[in-house]
Parts: structure tokens; sequence; C-alpha cells
């Protein structure tokens, strides 16, 4: 199915990186859906194949009809589903082209972020400044508030009984810009991802927490190799998904409206069985999966191309990060750090479900080195919570 991609993504590799990389997408997209792709690689005998083997004959003599039928009307509604979606993947790609469109009804961009994110990576960045330019973005108001009134940060307020902070600016002074920059790309991530993105329940949380994982490894490895700036590291961790994000909106979105324009055809078509078939069909996993491994680092550079950041290189990185295919096509320290932090979370994310074995891991480390002794400091690291300066 679906061999209408300008690349082909389904089949096996050869190479495991590339394998265990195609795995992780199937988790963020569903947990089942990985499990079962994995297990049919491995050759795990599925339950049906079993239970058939298990049956006796005169049993099996009906078993193998109902398949007969059931394959059938397989057969036809997979390929009205093939039809749905190559209808689907060629107005995507007309949309993609529209950068503008991706920009703004995609991964809409407030109108002053670009300062916030400048004026944040200065050192002289005044409270009264940040406090006019984020007016209006209550996101960031919210994400702050709430920070600032949890741990690290009030357990830093005993002296006052961990008394509660309310005002805006009372709560930036105390966190103090260091920290400000290192949140605001995180608060900035949880607003752009989608309230809901059914049937695919668990893409939300696992995307968000594979972006702020690879932030804070990412941060890691820059200060372990005395970049310059690691916070800008953290903040390409966060923003490397936009792409995986911004797909998922569009396809769902797409879906519904190709899928309600062949159903109202088909009625005038006077076509029961097409039209029956039509709607019975859900958003596919293996679309999804395919369409993220064919475009969305192309869509991660063309969402941050259009910020026209002045202080903040985000874009310059994440397209060498999108472009190189090797370790050695990497002309950024920023981009390569980025990589190794990607490749790391990946592995330790299907690791921690049983979805990867150490000796895939490898592969896929040893593709972007990551050595043995970088693997011992990142292991002891918490990817729940940034590395915060808390105040004394």
């Amino acid at each position: 199915m679906f061999d209408f991609f300008a690349v082909s993504t389904e089949g096996g590799s050869k190479d495991p990186a590339f394998r265990l990389e195609k795995r992780f997408i199937n988790y963020l997209i569903s947990f089942p859906f990985a499990r079962k792709s994995k297990d049919k690689a491995d050759g795990v005998e599925s339950e049906v194949q079993e239970q058939k083997r298990r049956l006796l004959q005169v049993e099996q003599i009906n078993y193998d009809e109902r398949e007969r039928l059931a394959r059938a009307r397989q057969r036809y509604q997979d390929r009205i589903s093939d039809e749905l979606h190559e209808n689907i993947y060629r107005r995507i790609l007309a949309q993609l082209d529209d950068r503008d469109y991706i920009r703004e009804k995609l991964i809409p961009l407030p109108e002053k972020l670009p300062d916030l994110l400048d004026i944040l990576s200065t050192k002289a960045a005044s409270m009264r400044r940040i406090e006019d330019i984020v007016q209006g973005m209550d996101w960031f108001h919210n994400g702050v508030l709430k920070t600032v009134n949890q741990p690290p940060f009030i357990d830093q307020r005993k002296q006052s009984k961990k008394v509660k902070l309310e005002n805006l600016r009372t709560a930036m002074s105390f966190m103090g810009t260091e920290n400000l920059r290192l949140l605001a790309p995180a608060y900035i991530m949880q607003n752009w991802l989608p309230p809901s993105t059914q049937p695919f329940t668990l893409f939300r949380r696992k995307v968000w927490e594979h972006s702020l994982g690879t932030a804070i490894i990412a941060q890691a490895i820059a200060e372990r190799q005395q970049l310059k700036d690691p916070v800008l590291a953290f903040t390409l961790g966060m923003f490397h998904e936009l792409g995986k994000v911004a797909l998922t909106k569009l396809y769902l979105r797409v879906f519904d409206e190709i899928q309600r324009e062949m159903a109202i055809a088909s009625i005038n078509d006077s076509s029961p069985e097409r039209h029956s078939a039509l709607i019975s069909i859900t958003p596919d996993e293996r679309f999804l999966r395919n369409l993220m491994l064919e475009q969305d680092k192309r869509v991660s550079y063309i969402v941050s191309e259009g910020w026209g950041l002045q202080r903040v290189p985000i874009s310059q990185h994440l397209q060498n990060f999108h472009q190189a295919h090797d370790v050695d096509d990497f002309d950024s320290d920023y981009a390569k750090v980025l990589s190794q932090a990607n490749a790391f979370c990946e592995f330790r994310m299907l690791r921690e479900v049983e979805l990867a074995s150490v000796e895939e891991g490898s592969h896929l480390l040893r593709r972007y080195d990551v050595d043995a002794g970088l693997v011992s400091e990142l292991n002891t690291l918490n990817l729940k919570r940034p590395k915060f300066n808390v105040p004394k």
C-alpha cells in the first residue's frame, strides 16, 4: 500500500540504525503499531496464525471460508483506502509547497516570538522589556507562573513559607533571564502541540517527551564539549520535531477534507458499497509514518526558516541537521550535538518499553559518534526536567 510515496519506506532494511529510527516514529504514533511492526520484523507468529494452527479440521473449513470472505472485503477496503490516501498525499504535497500556509496554519508564529527569543539571548535583557514583548502570550504567562510555583523554585522560598507568586514580572525576576531563556522554547513547543491527535492518542505526549529529552541531552553534550552556547543546543532540541507536529496536524485535517469530499461524491454517484467503505476508513498509522520519514525534516526547517531571528541562528543549524546523512556531513557542531542527542533519546525511550535491544542501540549510537563514555554520562540525566540555575 501507499506506493505513491516518492521514497519507499515500507519493507525491511539492512541498516539496523535506520530500522530503529523507523521504529521510533512508529512508537510516537502508536505503541501497539510499534510492537506489531517489531514482531513482524522479528518473525514472531501472529495470534491469528497461531489460532488457525490449533483449529480442528472441521472447524478449519468454516474458518477458511470466513477468512476468504473477510479477505475479499479487506481487499476492496484497501483499494478504496489507497485511492483516498493518494488524493490526501497529493493535497498534502501541494500544501507543503505553500510555506506561508505551514507557518500560519500549522505552526502559527506569535507576532513577537522572534523578539522574545532574540532578547532572551542577550545578557542585558530587562524584565520590563521582556514583559512588554510577552503581552498577549497567555501560554507564556501561564507557563512562568506554573513553573515558579513548583519545585525546585518554590523550595528556595522557605523563609517566606513558600508563598505563591502571582505577578508575572516578580515571577520572571525570581527565575532570572538564564532560566527564562531555557524555558521559553519549552513553553512555545507546548503551545504548538495539537490538543487532540485522535486516533494517534499518544503522539502529543510522546513527541513532547522526546523534544524535552533531546533538548536536555543536547545541552549536556554541548556543555561537555565546551560549546559556546549550550542553551542554543537545548533550543534546537526542543524545536527539531516541529516537522512531525505540523505533518500530524496536516494529515488529520486533510484526511477529514478528502474523506468528506469522496463520501459526498459516492452518494451522488449512488455507490452505497463505496460510500460504506469510505466512511469506515480511519487515519492510517503507516501513512503518517511514511509521511514523517519522507517530509518531517524538511518541514522543520521550513518552519524555523521563516522566523527571521537576528541573534539565535536556529534555522541554519536545523538545516544542517536535516541535510546531513552521515556524521561526516555536519558543518555545524550544534547540528552534530543535536543528532547525538536525538539518537540517544530515541534509543532510551524505545529501551524503556522494550522496543529496542542493546545491540540495536549500539548501531544507532555508533552512527552518530556516541561513545561508551558519553553514554555513561547521559544515563545519569533526568530527562523530565531542564537543568535550572535555581537562585539561592
